[in-house]
């Protein structure tokens, strides 16, 4: 369908929209330079809208949820995980021989180790964020007592599955129940 005109919509339209429609925004921010500026954004936003509480920050940037964690300590945060980071990027570089795909998988399931044991912890991460393709009961079980975000969850049999595991989840869909 056409479109017509489409703009993304400024920060500050999208935190109103969310106070007058009390929706809540989750706020996934990259990492990089931008963990300064997004913090300023952060306060100026506390300031401007002390109204707007209805709202968390995701990342799989250790550095973001740092800084966002030590400057604004009541605002709830989340970690996500990466699948197969490792594994992606050594085929992203042409590296698929077995030895590389191997050192690849004890990479990528060191760095579970780590978010679970080392980042979550030290961050006090509020939720965790992972793919739908991650989740199952024992890993459900293996995270609590944290909430798990689960993305992209677009159909309602899925939805429902996931609301029976205790799992909030994130949807392209929201005209499927």
């Amino acid at each position: 369908p056409d479109m017509g005109e489409c703009r993304v919509p400024t920060l500050d339209e999208t935190v109103r929209f969310a106070i007058e429609h009390d929706v809540a925004l989750l706020m996934d921010v990259k990492g990089g330079p931008f963990c300064k500026q997004f913090s300023a954004a952060l306060t100026r936003l506390k300031r401007e809208f002390p109204e707007f509480r209805n709202f968390a920050v995701i990342s799989f940037f250790t550095d973001v949820l740092y800084t966002v964690r030590r400057d604004h300590p009541e605002i709830p945060i989340g970690f996500t995980r990466r699948h197969d980071h490792f594994q992606n990027i050594a085929k992203l570089a042409g590296r698929t021989s077995p030895p590389w795909q191997t050192a690849m998988f004890v990479l990528d399931r060191l760095y579970d180790f780590c978010t679970y044991y080392l980042f979550v912890p030290w961050l006090r991460v509020d939720m965790l964020e992972t793919r739908k393709d991650d989740v199952s009961e024992n890993y459900v079980r293996d995270v609590a007592p944290r909430p798990l975000l689960v993305w992209t969850v677009n159909h309602a049999l899925e939805k429902e599955y996931f609301k029976h595991l205790g799992c909030a989840v994130m949807t392209d869909r929201v005209d499927e129940k």
